[in-house]
């Protein structure tokens, strides 16, 4: 064996060392990654928990038995104050909702949205105010899909078609 032969085979020795030293940080380096991502989205749930039960907590301080009858009975039974109150509860929770979703917070499971999405619509007046709220808007920074499942759950719990507001 000639001396070039020789040089060529260790060359090629030394390539697959380091080739094969190079996988095996990539399987490492992924297997770190994956345990980021677990991390972050288990942190971004417990914020988005942790939010959501904040302003739930504001809300039904906000809540007596005559608030509940006029949410009932439809938004003509509200007045201003109450109208802000929903709007100032409703507003952040699809924030997080949104944000949930475009951050693919579980798998973008559909029951989690569309169940999350009917707690918005219990009330008549809330299904009344919906279409109308500034985050319903053509043209929004609501995920499209999230925008869908909303008109899904609407439509299903209202009973009426769902309209986008201009």
């Amino acid at each position: 064996m000639e001396l070039i032969e020789i040089a060529q085979l260790v060359t090629g020795i030394a390539t697959l060392i380091v080739a094969s030293v190079l996988i095996w940080q990539m399987v490492l380096q992924k297997k770190t990654l994956d345990i980021a991502h677990r991390d972050a989205d288990s942190s971004i749930s417990l914020d988005a928990i942790s939010h959501r039960a904040n302003l739930n907590m504001w809300f039904s301080d906000k809540c007596d038995e005559e608030f509940i009858d006029k949410l009932n009975n439809g938004i003509d039974s509200l007045n201003n104050q109450e109208k802000e109150f929903i709007t100032t509860w409703i507003m952040p929770s699809i924030t997080i909702l949104n944000t949930e979703y475009r951050l693919g917070r579980l798998d973008r499971s559909e029951f989690y949205y569309k169940a999350s999405i009917r707690r918005f619509l219990r009330y008549k007046a809330f299904q009344e105010m919906f279409p109308t709220m500034p985050f319903m808007k053509t043209g929004t920074a609501l995920h499209p899909e999230l925008v869908a499942l909303i008109k899904d759950v609407y439509e299903e719990v209202s009973g009426n078609k769902f309209e986008l507001a201009t």
